[in-house]
């Protein structure tokens, strides 16, 4: 019960008014009895220890705030120095750094998302698994790490339901989430699901604009040959991005989309002039508008680097400072001393552009023209910009090792690795360490950590995958090669087609001739989305795989699906590769369509001057032709511009020589052999020249010559083998056959040689054996055909010519062999008889192309040598070449001897030791040592080369 005489104001039951009333009025109060004082002094000390806890608890939840934010601030710092040592390659510390940051604060989804990445790196797998798992319990409504879970899943399993359970998770939470819908497109696209992949994107556009959805989008159109669409949403949606960055990204899809398809160069160009008005200092949109003047120049590959270049330096020009600092005129040595990387980081600040790519870009421009001084001193100059910049500092260490520099070539790659460890910068350590060791013998173990360690930085990194598989290939491990190019293909990397390509080469070489056109189709399809929106660098490396793919198909005899395929190769990466170019034109001769082929082979030494093997082929087509004036002005041509390429002197002497001219043809021979003194095909010719002239001598020398240059080309045996018989050395012409079927037991012309001598010398079992050996290695060779068959009707041997018959009616699409027989009776006769006939027809295609692809297999196989040479023996030929005043002595007796056309002469110094290089010294002396028994041969070239094709024509 209230009392009346309290105030109105408690009598009303307002309590906040309670609060509000004066203690001091209520304790002096003149009608206050005692009890309500003491009511009062009770309600009084009441307020004062409310107002005394309201305090504390203020103080205290204050007090809590500033720990949790020095907890918060604490996380910070540890989370950014974690991320320095992960970019500085100390990822276990780092590992350990995200770790202890959990346990401090269980519910930070960036560290769980960094932890699992970082994991990732390290080739931990189900590690990473865990980490994203532990994330999305602590943390289930981040949509980040959900989504990061499920790239990481489709990674793993290209497309499982594993990441698409993952993907559907991440849409619980937010539908139209960008990043989400962006990679589960992806996805979709991937897995030939383009409609899905297309409605995911468009979704995502609805509510928010990223340049990674407009481009894929883009992508996805262009593909589909949709480039209005395409177009359209390029223009709708590139004012709607937030940053420059990403709207310098959509004008370069843009640009690329008026170029290359649209055939619009001018609007192109505005649109990369736009991109760099957006960002003025944009390397990308620079880079780009220089390689767009190169390509608008058109002509030849100089003109149009030529253009690069000025388009490039005015660029640094209109966005560069320039430095008052002085440099070094000397221009020996790369920027190493640490005042100088301090006075150029000092100077970063005075540019404008954010790194060093435009002088990367000319740097490279300087290396394909060989102008290796120029491209020094440029990265000079940029290393004074960006001293920073370690892709600078690996480039500098690639031009030092071209001009012999290998200790400056180390430093600069060690000083890249220092700023920061990145993929490139490892593989050319690694390389730069197989070819000029510490050591005198090879660490291969200390490379194979640098290749795994360049994997570990960038496990998307094509061309380390191609460097470490071919590392492993040379040293003889096939197997361990295999898995590290299948870990390439599984990574999905960004340059697919360096994997892909070293894959192939690799079974090819083993004669996996099935298997590897598989590889470079799968790899071609690929690298086709990879580059279909956008201009890259990588564009060139992809065209390596449609020349790969189309000599395979021409050393294959199938001339008409190499020609679809270089054609592929120009329809998509236009005509500026002068490879691509030749091989269509050697598609066109092969099919006998010689006018069609003349056209291109005009563009191919157009687009490259100095592409030798274009005008060999052109000039030795023009020559079968009977246009005899014009295969010499071809290959004169050649030659003044290519001068070193043994095969355009072969051809042009073979040319005279069958003019009738021989002293010129000798002539020519010498100057060969003075330009290029390693090309033992010249030997060859030379010596056939002189055995058609009758010169045994000279020829039997010439011949001796070339057999110990190299006695694993079977056409020197051949030779040889001619002589003696010319000379009535029968006897000798058997030895030096069987000897030549050792060293060269691909060689099918010696079979047929070697059957011929036994037929004539009456031994018919042992003939016949020879031919069916030769058969056996090549079963379209028909010239082994025609002798057998021969054989055998000498003989009276039908049984021996039905299976003979037999077996060219499965390799020649025939049903018989001669003019008559009983394969062709009754075709006509009833449909279902042609019904059978057709489905064999089918099944013997299929018969000759596995046969053909066991044919080539088996010579690419047999052409690869696993020999390793001994370190005594590279020691011992590098101290004779080193003999600098000897080698000139005896250089100088060459010329004089040269002057005289006297083979004898020549050959007398030419055999000095003094004169052959490095490998010819190691080929001699392996030679020496593998006399009893037969051994391979080892190529330094691709087996697949357009110049392996036309040697032989000529």
């Amino acid at each position: 019960m209230i009392p009346t005489s309290i105030s109105p104001t408690v009598a009303t039951g307002d309590p906040g008014r309670i609060w509000t009333t004066s203690s001091s009025t209520r304790l002096h109060s003149p009608q206050q009895t005692p009890i309500r004082r003491r009511i009062s002094l009770c309600r009084s000390a009441s307020i004062q220890s409310s107002s005394d806890f309201v305090g504390r608890s203020i103080s205290n939840q204050h007090k809590s705030k500033t720990a949790h934010d020095d907890e918060k601030s604490q996380i910070r710092e540890m989370f950014q120095q974690a991320k320095r040592l992960e970019r500085q390659g100390q990822w276990r510390k780092a590992s350990s750094l995200l770790n202890d940051i959990l346990a401090l604060d269980a519910t930070d989804a960036h560290s769980y998302l960094a932890l699992a990445k970082l994991e990732a790196r390290r080739n931990r797998i189900q590690e990473a698994a865990r980490v994203f798992e532990r994330g999305t319990v602590a943390c289930p409504q981040s949509i980040h790490l959900w989504q990061a879970w499920a790239v990481h899943e489709d990674s793993q399993s290209q497309g499982g339901p594993k990441a698409r359970e993952l993907y559907e998770r991440a849409f619980h939470i937010d539908p139209y989430n960008p990043y989400v819908c962006h990679a589960y497109g992806l996805l979709e696209r991937r897995g030939q699901n383009f409609q899905a992949a297309q409605e995911l994107w468009e979704r995502a556009l609805e509510k928010k604009s990223t340049a990674a959805l407009v481009c894929s989008l883009g992508e996805l159109w262009i593909g589909q040959q949709r480039y209005e669409q395409a177009r359209a949403l390029y223009d709708l949606h590139v004012a709607k991005l937030t940053t420059r960055r990403e709207q310098v990204e959509v004008y370069l899809a843009y640009a690329w989309l008026e170029e290359r398809y649209l055939r619009n160069v001018a609007r192109a160009r505005d649109l990369l002039q736009a991109a760099l008005h957006v960002d003025p200092s944009s390397s990308w949109a620079q880079v780009a508008l220089a390689r767009l003047e190169g390509r608008r120049s058109g002509g030849q590959s100089n003109h149009r680097e030529a253009q690069e270049e000025v388009t490039l330096q005015r660029l640094t020009k209109d966005n560069f400072i320039p430095s008052t600092t002085s440099t070094d005129k000397a221009g020996q040595q790369p920027l190493k001393s640490k005042k100088s990387l301090a006075q150029s980081t000092r100077r970063i600040e005075k540019t404008n552009c954010h790194d060093g790519r435009v002088f990367n870009a000319l740097a490279k421009i300087q290396v394909k023209a060989r102008k290796y001084d120029k491209a020094r001193r440029i990265l000079r100059e940029g290393l004074q910009h960006y001293s920073r910049d370690f892709s600078l500092w690996q480039a500098a260490g690639k031009v030092e090792e071209r001009l012999g520099n290998v200790t400056g070539a180390r430093s600069c790659y060690a000083t890249s690795l220092c700023i920061q460890p990145s993929a490139p910068t490892l593989v050319a350590y690694a390389l730069l360490e197989l070819k000029h060791p510490v050591e005198k013998r090879v660490n291969f173990s200390r490379c194979q950590g640098l290749f795994e360690e360049a994997l570990l930085v960038d496990p998307r990194h094509g061309p380390a995958y191609n460097s470490y598989g071919n590392a492993l290939l040379k040293r003889g491990q096939v197997d361990a090669a295999r898995a590290i190019f299948e870990r390439g293909v599984q990574a999905n990397c960004s340059d697919a087609a360096s994997v892909f390509h070293g894959y192939a080469k690799l079974e090819l070489s083993m004669g996996n001739v099935s298997r590897g056109r598989q590889l470079l189709q799968q790899g071609l399809e690929q690298a086709r989305w990879q580059h279909l929106g956008m201009d890259s660098p990588h564009r060139d490396r992809a065209r390596f795989l449609a020349h790969t793919l189309g000599m395979l198909e021409l050393n294959s005899d199938n001339p008409l699906e190499a020609r679809r395929v270089f054609m592929d190769g120009l329809r998509r990466y236009g005509n500026s590769s002068s490879q691509l170019l030749l091989g269509a034109a050697m598609s066109e001769m092969k099919l006998g369509n010689e006018d069609s082929a003349r056209p291109l082979y005009e563009k191919a030494v157009a687009v490259n001057p100095r592409h030798a093997q274009a005008w060999q082929v052109w000039g030795v087509m023009e020559m079968r032709a009977g246009r005899w004036d014009d295969a010499q002005t071809l290959f004169q041509c050649g030659l003044r511009s290519n001068p070193k390429h043994g095969a355009l002197w072969l051809a042009y002497a073979t040319l005279e020589g069958r003019k009738g001219h021989a002293q010129v043809s000798r002539t020519l021979f010498t100057k060969g052999l003075q330009h290029a003194p390693n090309h033992t095909p010249l030997l060859q010719a030379w010596a056939s020249l002189e055995l058609r002239q009758g010169n045994w001598s000279a020829a039997r020398l010439l011949i001796t010559q070339a057999l110990t240059r190299d006695k694993h080309n079977g056409s020197g045996w051949l030779v040889a083998a001619e002589i003696e018989k010319r000379t009535g050395n029968n006897g000798l012409v058997l030895l030096l056959l069987l000897r030549g079927l050792e060293c060269a037991p691909n060689c099918v012309e010696l079979y047929r040689a070697l059957g011929d001598a036994l037929l004539s010398a009456g031994k018919i079992q042992e003939a016949r054996e020879i031919y069916e050996r030769g058969m056996d290695i090549d079963p379209q060779y028909a010239t082994l055909y025609h002798s057998l068959a021969q054989l055998e009707a000498q003989v009276f041997n039908l049984e021996g010519l039905s299976k003979l018959n037999k077996k060219a009616a499965i390799h020649f699409q025939t049903d018989k062999f001669g003019g008559s027989g009983m394969g062709a009776t009754a075709i006509n006769s009833q449909k279902s008889e042609k019904d059978r006939t057709n489905r064999r027809s089918n099944d013997s295609d299929k018969e000759r192309r596995t046969s053909a692809d066991g044919v080539l297999g088996q010579k690419l196989k047999m052409g690869r040598s696993r020999t390793r040479v001994p370190p005594e023996v590279t020691a011992l030929a590098q101290r004779i070449v080193e003999e600098e005043v000897e080698e000139n002595a005896e250089a100088r007796r060459v010329r004089n001897a040269a002057t005289t056309e006297d083979p004898v002469a020549f050959l007398e110094c030419l055999s000095s030791a003094s004169l052959m290089d490095n490998e010819l010294l190691l080929g001699d002396f392996l030679s020496s040592l593998d006399d009893d028994g037969p051994c391979r041969r080892r190529h330094n070239k691709d087996d697949l080369d357009e110049s392996s094709n036309v040697q032989s024509d000529a």
